[in-house]
This record gives structure tokens, sequence and C-alpha cells, in this order.
């Protein structure tokens, strides 16, 4: 018996097996649309400890400054995120540097980690500091010192070629 015939002669199966296929697709464009349901992927990103000077791993959720191994830093939280690269190979260790620091400003941790700032962006972009390592001023990202001490990082490696690392990648 032929496939055309067994589900000419069985319109039951079929009408089931295409309502199942119906709500499978619904299923999936459903979850697609919303996001998936499982909120924002957290992966481990650098640290810096301010205290120390070393490079420590922790939560891509984690807002600096946070809590860092060697304790407060001039009576705050030590640990802010650092941006870490390599001009050949990421996993080769002594290839890595910290291209620079991120920190937020106390306010603007507050109003984004609360949810209720009405203007996040605004936050975002007045409360986000960076610095290089070893430097003693933070400079707003978004200014132009900011931007300078951005494309600066982007000329140490040899021919431009400056690699993003992350840790276990």
């Amino acid at each position: 018996m032929s496939i055309r015939s067994y589900l000419n002669n069985n319109p039951a199966i079929v009408t089931i097996a295409a309502i199942v296929l119906l709500l499978v697709c619904l299923g999936v464009i459903y979850r697609t649309l919303s996001g998936g349901g499982g909120g924002p992927r957290i992966v481990d990103i650098y640290f810096y400890d301010l205290g120390s000077g070393e490079v420590f791993i922790g939560p891509s959720d984690s807002l600096p400054p946070i809590d860092a191994p060697s304790g407060p830093y001039n009576g705050k939280p030590a640990g802010v995120r650092a941006y870490v690269f390599s001009c050949t190979d990421c996993s080769d260790e002594n290839s890595r540097f910290v291209g620079y620091l991120e920190t937020y400003t106390d306010e603007a941790k507050a109003a984004l980690t609360s949810g209720e700032a009405p203007d996040a962006y605004e936050y975002y972009d007045g409360g986000r500091l960076i610095k290089r390592p070893d430097e003693e001023g933070w400079a707003r990202a978004e200014s132009e010192e900011g931007f300078a001490l951005i494309e600066s990082v982007s000329t140490l490696c040899p021919g431009g070629v400056l690699k993003p690392c992350y840790p276990g990648r």
C-alpha cells in the first residue's frame, strides 16, 4: 500500500498529525518572539581588582564596581570591568593585556540596577567611566577623552589586529 492511499484511507490520523504540527510551530514562534523566556545569558567576564592590580573572573550581570578579592579600595568596592585583549591568541596567557577598565558612578549604578531609571541611557551615558590600568583619573566613556582612550588601545598591536579575550574562550 502506498503512503498516499494510506493517508486517503485514514483522514483522522492526517488531521491529528496536522494539529500537532501546527501546535509545535506556534510554540516555536511564541518562544522566539518572547525572547526564549530564559532571560539574559550570563557569561564570565574579566574584572580588575584596583587594590591588588590583579585580574579576576566574575559574572557578566555584575555592574561595576563589585566586591573584589582584596576587599574595598578607598572605602569602595574594588572590582571594575577589565577589557582584556591580545595581539596574537587569547589562549596564550602571556599575550593578554588589560586595554582599559570600566566602572559606573554610584548614581548611575543605583539607577541602572533599580530598574526604575526613567531614561537608563542617560545614566549609562553620563555614568560610565573608563581609564587605562596605569592611569589615575577616570574619564566619561562617551567623552572625547574616553573615545581617544579606547582608540589608543587599538594601536597597541602591530598591524592593528586587536583581539578581545573572554574567560574560557
